[in-house]
């Protein structure tokens, strides 16, 4: 079995795949107290006295943002050169009218 169980967080005595533990917490939340939803993994279910501490040290975090560090952005900023009509209509074109100018 490739699919390792974990435990419910509403009763840790529930044990269930991880690839079923999103439906199985659907059901149990409607059976006991109310539990704040980690904002990294909403398979993450803890009471509201322990949900800072859990959300500053939370593994899933670093999925999300590795290193806390935001992510380095490159790129030009140079202005495009405008695509004149004079540029690409040849002068033999008997409608030749540039309006560019």
């Amino acid at each position: 079995m490739d699919d390792p169980f974990v435990s419910c967080p509403y009763n840790i005595a529930h044990r269930v795949p991880r690839s079923r533990i999103q439906a199985h917490i659907a059901k149990c939340q409607l059976r006991y107290p109310k539990l704040h939803i980690c904002p990294y993994n909403a398979t993450h279910r803890l009471p509201e006295t322990e949900m800072k501490a859990h959300v500053l040290s939370c593994p899933a975090k670093d999925a999300i943002f590795p290193g806390d560090k935001p992510p380095k952005v490159t790129g030009s900023l140079t202005k495009p050169k405008p695509i004149l009509q004079r540029d690409y209509l040849p002068e033999t074109d008997p409608n030749h009218e540039i309006w560019d100018d």
